[in-house]
């Protein structure tokens, strides 16, 4: 069992544009395979661990769990080697523990190394990435802290100097060390011995002590099994108050961005998944889950797992601003009240999907309801297969997707522009987009499957697979009758290969051979060859937002899907570092098989192309769906428009998503920034519930930004070639942000996009409801601000928008065979002012297809011949 340092594969992932790094060390020692742990079949358990330089003695110290109190077990001498109980190897010692606790999931234990003073060592390791003008670290040690009863934050400490070191590395001799509210701050200095800042200017540190496992080495069953940042909590035997306060450091310290303080958790290199066992939670206060987060409740059913307490995600920027929540889910449990002032605050935006909840106190979405929050703003959202019966609000929700779920009261709360319920029992929206309203509901679900989940039956770890639901509404689950759904019950050990960082993809891809399905741990995976899923309803899942990257010399990408039915592929987030043709394919050049009776399912899939690396990035195609009967549910396929290495020449991607087989169904579908077409379908029968994009920030020019051959201003949003017979897409939003033009990122050109979706004239294909508008800010003639925008919604029909009337919402009823529909009282006349408006239009033009032959990579099933 390796405990996870900070690898040579991720050096360059810390030095980034932002104003603070927080990253907690993970090892005690560099540690070996030495740490271990196994049951006899005795029942005894015996754990090994690593010798410690220094080390006089080693406590061990054994709980039910991780937080529980932790009774002193043993006292090992170093000098001590014996048979039986105690045996020691060249670096490591071994020591059997005779329990009557035969279940080995309630045993855990911590291996504390003393010095011959009686010292507690506390080593520490770190690497702060491509710093080349660190030469040398200063460590300090928090000498006052907040009582461990209340939150403890990295601003709540203060910090004192304890030494400098030129290596990357320092241990500290502690008397009465308190692993609960010791912490340490690595500081890198220059070779003047003045403090390195990043690219903004704001200092960079790292803060070790977050988890008790910082200092110390820790070992159980399920630490063997998934991984130090996959925590498992246990109301049997855990205080509320002590897993709030590991839940709410960790996302204080590492996945947050402060409004009043420094900004680092939206790129942080952890990966968390929180892990709570069924049972009631009750005294844990608040709730916060940051970025890279998965919370999920480990029962059958959601109201196996029960929290009394508020869940909260704090706005990440300034205002109570949202609109950056991104990356983080919650799955699989109840919250119920703990008082009268419970809520449930789930202000998220992208790649933050909340499934299979109950949710029984007031639900809001944002913070548009707290007094002093001056731009309450969000961007999300996605929700599935859950049940609220109390009030629900989003006053400041730019957009949401509700599928299959219950809504107690009418309706969402509050304004935006694009909302969509579909499958909703209960009260679900009232459409009113005839009315120029921003509702839409869709009472049946055609075809779809819910994400497998991990649970626990019996002691042992399973994952539930529901089976597939045609023309279905409303949950899958009954609590009444403990009907969990429909679908499978695989076993985690026989079934899956646990895949934990640092594994290859050449042992991925040849336990995929040898009939095994695969479970993603949280953590980064350097694929030096695609991941090859040859074998019919292979799953492939993931937890923690498991990152899966092209290596440096895999110029094909990561995931590739052979034209083969029923494959799973859930809760992956995928990551461009590299250069790579894609990083997800679903079917070769030839794919073409009939799959109806059995699909394929990406669930919670989000990709990712800029900013991590200040170095350029590309992903040609993000993600490529060759293969027949493909659905996708909930995918955000994102060109970053912030972060490192940002730029129309830096972070590279052509296309966002091509979908080149037939059949192929989207729910909630949102694709971000891509330099040519966002989304382009070449598929017949295509259908998409609910999308929402927003244009490229950054166009150099006018001229770096035409398609159609030069002959169109920028490409559009939403592309379906002209070949195509029969296609249908219904509530979309598409938002043009040309904030960034020019060379100098500054917003200095003028940049314009004709239609923001093109279709064929055909009698059976469809957009229904779709809407416009123009976020980038408002001209400035002193500072050289441009006017820009969109200047038609579909072929040429509705009325243009720009940023001379920012923010203002430009709708669309339905097209259809070249004919517009819009809403009553929808404006029909142009700005004075705005050169891209026009007199709404109702005669759409068709546009001519690309030359698709030249313009696609030879990887894209050529649909167009």
């Amino acid at each position: 069992m390796k405990k996870r340092l900070f690898t040579a594969t991720m050096l360059a992932l810390l030095a980034l544009p932002i104003v603070l790094i927080i990253a907690c060390g993970n090892s005690s020692q560099p540690i070996t395979n030495a740490l271990d742990i196994q049951q006899n079949a005795n029942g005894s358990i015996t754990i090994s661990f690593e010798k410690v330089e220094g080390a006089e003695s080693y406590k061990i110290y054994h709980g039910t769990t991780r937080l529980t109190t932790q009774n002193l077990l043993a006292t090992l001498k170093a000098s001590d080697i014996q048979t039986g109980t105690i045996s020691s190897g060249e670096n490591v010692f071994t020591y059997t523990h005779t329990t009557s606790n035969v279940e080995k999931y309630k045993n855990h234990y911590r291996i504390v190394p003393i010095d011959a003073q009686g010292r507690t060592i506390v080593s520490m390791q770190w690497d702060l990435g491509k710093l080349p003008n660190a030469a040398s670290y200063e460590v300090q040690r928090a000498s006052t802290v907040t009582p461990v009863t209340q939150r403890t934050g990295a601003n709540d400490l203060l910090f004192e100097t304890i030494g400098k070191t030129p290596e990357t590395n320092f241990t500290d001799f502690v008397t009465g060390f308190d692993r609960y509210t010791s912490r340490y701050r690595i500081v890198p200095l220059d070779a003047s011995g003045e403090q390195l800042t990043g690219n903004n200017g704001q200092p960079l540190y790292v803060i070790f002590g977050a988890l008790f496992s910082d200092f110390e080495q820790t070992i159980s069953f399920e630490q063997k099994l998934f991984g130090e940042n996959m925590l498992f909590y246990d109301p049997k035997y855990d205080e509320g108050w002590k897993i709030a306060r590991e839940v709410n450091r960790i996302h204080d310290d590492e996945m947050f961005t402060s409004p009043s303080g420094p900004a680092h958790g939206q790129f942080s290199i952890r990966r968390y998944a929180m892990n709570f066992k069924p049972g009631d939670y009750k005294d844990f206060g608040t709730f916060q889950f940051g970025y890279y987060t998965s919370v999920s409740g480990l029962g059958a059913l959601p109201t196996d797992t029960r929290f009394y307490g508020n869940i909260e995600i704090p706005a990440p920027l300034p205002g109570g601003n949202a609109t950056c929540t991104f990356w983080r889910s919650l799955e699989n449990f109840e919250v119920n009240p703990a008082d009268d002032n419970t809520v449930f605050r789930w202000a998220v935006s992208q790649a933050a999907p909340a499934r299979r909840l109950s949710i029984n106190i007031p639900a809001r979405f944002d913070w548009g309801d707290v007094p002093g929050y001056a731009t309450p703003w969000a961007s999300g959202g996605f929700l599935s297969d859950s049940r609220f019966t109390d009030e629900i609000g989003a006053r400041n929700q730019q957009q949401w997707y509700t599928r299959n779920s219950y809504f107690v009261h009418s309706e969402f709360t509050g304004n935006n522009w694009n909302r969509m319920t579909h499958g909703v029992t209960g009260h679900p929206y009232i459409s009113n987009w005839h009315e120029g309203g921003s509702r839409t509901n869709v009472d049946i679900v055609p075809i779809i499957r819910e994400k497998p989940f991990l649970f626990v039956e019996n002691g042992e770890y399973k994952v539930f697979v529901p089976a597939w639901q045609h023309n279905s509404k409303g949950i899958t689950w009954n609590d009444a009758t403990g009907f969990m759904g429909k679908g499978e019950t695989l076993d985690l050990l026989k079934d899956f290969f646990i895949a934990q960082e640092g594994v290859s993809a050449a042992e991925i891809n040849r336990q995929i051979r040898a009939g095994k399905h695969i479970f993603f741990t949280p953590g980064w995976f350097n694929l030096e060859e695609p991941i090859r899923v040859t074998r019919a309803n292979t799953i492939l899942l993931g937890t923690g937002y498991a990152t899966l990257f092209p290596g440096k010399n895999n110029r094909d990408g990561a995931i590739f899907v052979d034209d083969v039915p029923g494959v799973i592929i859930a809760g992956i987030m995928l990551d461009a570092l590299y250069n790579s043709d894609y990083l997800i394919k679903m079917g070769d050049v030839n794919a073409n098989k009939d799959h109806s009776s059995n699909p394929s399912l990406l669930s919670d899939v989000f990709i990712r192309i800029g900013g991590y690396y200040t170095t350029p990035v590309n992903a040609t195609i993000s993600v490529l769906i060759n293969s027949n009967n493909v659905i996708g549910d909930h995918l955000w396929v994102w060109r970053g428009d912030h972060g490192s290495g940002i730029g129309w020449d830096m972070n590279t991607g052509d296309w966002g998503l091509i979908v080149a087989g037939d059949d192929v169904v989207m729910y909630g579908l949102f694709v971000e920034h891509f330099q040519k077409y966002e989304t382009l379908w070449l598929g017949e029968r295509g259908r998409v519930f609910f999308y929402q994009n927003e244009s490229p920030y950054d166009p150099t020019n006018q001229a770096a930004y035409m398609s159609h051959n030069g002959t169109v201003r920028g490409w559009a949003s939403y592309k379906v070639a002209n070949f195509v017979n029969d296609h249908e897409a219904i509530a979309l939003g598409m938002y043009g942000v040309f904030n960034r033009t020019g060379e100098d990122r500054r917003q200095s050109t003028q940049v314009f996009m004709d239609n923001a979706i093109e279709v064929p004239h055909k009698p059976s294909v469809w957009i229904r409801h779709a809407i416009i508008t123009e976020l980038s800010v408002t001209p400035n003639a002193t500072n050289n601000v441009q006017v820009n925008g969109t200047v038609s919604i579909v072929n040429g029909t509705g009325q243009g928008i720009s940023n001379l009337q920012l923010a203002a919402a430009r709708r669309l009823l339905s097209f259809n065979n070249g004919t517009a529909i819009l809403p009553p009282g929808h404006p029909g006349i142009a700005h004075p002012d705005c050169p891209v408006s026009h007199d709404t239009k109702t005669i759409g033009v068709e546009p001519a297809d690309e030359d698709f032959s030249q313009l696609l990579l030879p990887i894209v099933r050529p649909r167009w011949k």
